[in-house]
């Protein structure tokens, strides 16, 4: 089979007095040793087989049985995709170049992720100002990270403005906008509505038990009513007077900060006399002049949700479940479905109690508790556990269909988050080298209807007991695999699937077809395929895919076109809309104004959102 002549040398960090000084000097005796250059037998590895060649898709194997740091094991999807990877996937044992470099700021699954990069002969660095990385991994999103991002050649974790879907008042306003344009499409002409109803659409869903088990509904789109609890925001002072009008006490209500996590800042409202200080507390800070001088240093704004007081109860516990979303490619669209587990509180459930730790199952809070260490596994359950629990408690007793968790409640989790999905799709940013991994909470009420309390960016990936040891693993080398062979294939304009790396995670958004940008979004370029036959016409020699990965310098990428120009610099969540500063917290940087934030002029800021490190 004949080489590619083509040779790429990627010289990395900031080049030596001796380098930029000679730089024109070497550039042309680089280029034409090449092409000069003459295949060798098969048992040479050409020049640039390096460490960096064939790494990047390499799946490993996760270890389901222990929380190890060993994830070089390949299993037969390794053994598959090393035909997609120059040399089989294996680096150069003779090669001295260093590099790829990784960077993960912070402690949150950071033994896995370095484990899994190191498996692959990736190196791993410690200064976060340092732009020659393959992969970074941060729980804090930093304007530099943006700012030096180089795109197709490197993966950096979380979108730029995540929040859309991540922050309480952003999910809530990214549903609102989808809400509100399917409401304007169905006023207009049939061809409008029929266009919009096609890209809302989200997976078939089979009925839920309440109206007729087993029968299969027809496509459709969701209202956003079906499952996302009656929501006001206290920085919107139209919003902020309906609610404290409609409050009665024969309902609970959950004051939740719109950017916190592990129950920070949570309250619940029963009666009027705490409606009314809060009323009065939210007046104070509206008429404090400081308040208007400096806004940014204003509190948080928050958000007062219906609270759902007849949650399903795990033997008299109340419980949620976290699942996965994975955006593992932006350009094309790749978004996936991954299960997670339950979590379940210590104590027994009572809807009339102050204890904040029966009402919230996150692990910060129910580490508040003596009991905590001698009860922890009973904590979280496996999704098996569930499963197995649902059916023996309840399947004939509520007329379940039989592995109701496997079948109902997973349409339903998953069909929910694509809708979330496409709602926030058009305004999110989108660069190939972004991925994002956003845990997604949901609860079930004692009729079996699925609501979706929040989601949130970069997910507690700890492992402090058996369940958690058996499936954070697996969620992060499959998300790492994932984010690799997709990489891979949109840099080098291959179909997307089969993906051979895909082992638990379900493909919910498949966006090779997708006509964007959107309006009002970021992307400014449109992928297309180069057609088979094309491609095998072609008279220019074939490109040689050692340099794909990021990092390495690389050939022209697949055919693109373009649209419109790009805004200029990410679309960084923390200052959309003047939002302040957490303190303590790494400054991002400018975009424009919150795509899905609502018109509040003098109205409290949203605050950025912390990491979702819950310590469990």
């Amino acid at each position: 089979m004949a080489h590619s002549c083509t040779q790429f040398v990627h010289r990395r960090g900031p080049p030596t007095r001796t380098q930029a000084g000679s730089k024109r000097g070497k550039r042309p005796r680089v280029q034409r040793r090449p092409r000069a250059r003459v295949p060798g037998p098969a048992h040479e590895r050409p020049m640039g087989s390096s460490q960096e060649e064939g790494l990047l898709c390499q799946p490993s194997q996760p270890d389901h049985h222990a929380d190890s740091d060993d994830t070089s094991a390949a299993g037969p999807s390794a053994a598959l995709l090393e035909g997609l990877l120059p040399g089989g996937g294996k680096p150069s044992p003779h090669s001295t170049r260093p590099g790829p470099f990784f960077y993960i700021g912070g402690s949150n699954g950071a033994a896995i992720i370095s484990s899994y990069c190191k498996s692959k002969g990736w190196q791993r660095i410690q200064d976060s100002r340092r732009d020659d990385y393959t992969l970074k991994w941060c729980e804090v999103k930093s304007r530099d990270s943006y700012g030096s991002f180089r795109e197709g050649e490197q993966l950096l974790y979380q979108l730029p403005n995540n929040k859309l879907l991540t922050t309480k008042i952003g999910l809530l306003s990214t549903l609102r906008g989808r809400a509100r344009a399917m409401s304007k499409a169905s006023k207009a002409p049939g061809g409008a509505q029929a266009r919009l109803e096609k890209d809302a659409a989200v997976p078939t869903l089979e009925d839920l038990p309440w109206t007729s088990p087993g029968h299969l509904r027809p496509q459709r789109v969701l209202r956003m009513e079906e499952f996302f609890p009656e929501t006001y925001r206290l920085d919107l002072k139209h919003e902020r007077e309906a609610f404290f009008t409609l409050f009665d006490e024969t309902q609970i209500w959950i004051c939740k900060p719109t950017a916190s996590n592990q129950g920070k800042g949570i309250f619940l409202l029963r009666n009027q006399e705490e409606v009314a200080a809060l009323q009065a507390k939210t007046r104070s800070m509206e008429d404090d002049p400081i308040h208007h001088k400096t806004p940014f240093r204003g509190p948080q704004a928050r958000v007062v949700q219906r609270y759902i007081q007849n949650p399903l109860l795990l033997d008299g516990r109340k419980f949620d479940v976290r699942s996965y979303l994975l955006i593992a490619c932006t350009t094309p669209y790749m978004i996936f479905f991954g299960h997670g587990y339950a979590r379940l509180t210590l104590s027994l459930y009572d809807p009339h109690s102050s204890n904040l730790s029966g009402h919230l199952t996150n692990q910060f809070m129910q580490k508040k508790s003596p009991l905590y260490m001698l009860l922890k596994e009973g904590t979280v359950w496996s999704m098996e556990r569930l499963n197995r629990h649902i059916n023996n408690t309840f399947w004939k007793a509520r007329g379940l269909p039989k592995d109701w968790v496997f079948t109902t409640l997973t349409k339903r989790m998953q069909q929910i988050m694509a809708h979330c999905f496409l709602a926030a799709k058009p305004k999110l940013d989108c660069k190939l080298g972004y991925f994002d991994l956003i845990g997604c909470d949901f609860l079930i009420d004692d009729n079996f209807k699925v609501w979706l309390l929040e989601m949130n960016s970069n997910p507690a990936l700890h492992t402090n007991c058996e369940v958690l040891k058996e499936v954070i693993p697996g969620v992060v080398i499959e998300t790492l695999d994932l984010v690799l062979e997709t990489f891979q294939k949109s840099l080098r304009g291959q179909k997307m699937l089969p993906l051979l790396s895909q082992r638990r995670f379900v493909l919910l958004h498949n966006g090779e077809a997708d006509l964007w940008p959107r309006l009002g979004g970021s992307c400014s370029l449109r992928r297309q395929l180069p057609p088979p036959t094309r491609q095998a016409k072609s008279s220019r020699p074939p490109t040689s895919h050692a340099p794909d990965q990021p990092g390495a310098r690389r050939p022209a990428p697949p055919p693109l076109v373009l649209q419109r120009p790009r805004p200029p610099g990410p679309d960084l969540d923390s200052t959309h809309d003047g939002e302040p500063q957490a303190p303590g917290m790494e400054q991002s940087g400018a975009g424009d104004r919150h795509p899905a934030q609502e018109p509040s002029p003098g109205t409290a800021k949203e605050e950025r959102e912390e990491p979702e490190n819950a310590r469990s």
